[in-house]
């Protein structure tokens, strides 16, 4: 009864987070990724797995409550999908970087010379923007039923846990920009300042 009791309480403020970091995952993702340094773009996208990862995690906790509504579970489950995608697309970006170096270990063990290996880069770049594309055309489709689940989460809150819920928000919101424009000027990636919180 207890441990209801707590996630109960505690459900705006997990909703808050929720919202606040799928949203800005969702804002990086639309970004494009042109223009940016390969050292750039993988900052970028480990912020937005950071994200993804933060919204599912309290998504969990929120869900737990007793006034958990039946869709807040496939919202999840979507999350925890893109979150997979975000992972892939990661992945096929940091394999562009085995081959920024002149003298790269996998050239070596591969026993290929320079010129045989400069198509790879580009197919990995490739690969990385069909998954993007792919994740942003998924976001764009979600947008309603999130919408939908947003004001059905707001209307199932009383006045008081509506109030901590907007206060929530918009103090995660802030502090998730000012984070943000910290680690562009310091170069930092944005999972070690997630995990300080």
């Amino acid at each position: 009864m207890r441990t209801n009791n707590h996630l109960h309480v505690n459900r705006p403020v997990h909703l808050a987070r929720r919202d606040v970091y799928y949203e800005c995952a969702v804002e990086l993702l639309n970004r494009p990724l042109h223009g940016m340094d390969l050292r750039e773009r993988i900052r970028h996208v480990e912020h937005a797995l950071a994200l993804f990862k933060s919204a599912a995690h309290h998504a969990r906790f929120a869900g737990r409550s007793p006034q958990a509504q039946a869709q807040e579970a496939d919202f999840l489950r979507f999350m925890l999908l893109v979150t997979d995608q975000v992972g892939s697309l990661l992945a096929m970006t940091q394999q562009q970087t085995h081959f920024a170096l002149e003298e790269c270990f996998l050239g070596q063990f591969l026993r290929s010379q320079p010129d045989q290996l400069q198509l790879l880069p580009g197919h990995y770049q490739r690969r990385a923007e069909d998954i993007q594309e792919g994740i942003c055309q998924l976001l764009q489709l979600a947008y309603q039923p999130y919408h939908d689940l947003y004001q059905a989460n707001l209307q199932g809150l009383t006045e008081e846990e509506q109030v901590r819920y907007q206060q929530a928000y918009a103090g995660f919101r802030d502090d998730l920009l000012r984070l943000e424009a910290e680690r562009l000027t310091r170069g930092q990636t944005s999972g070690s300042a997630l995990r300080s919180w």
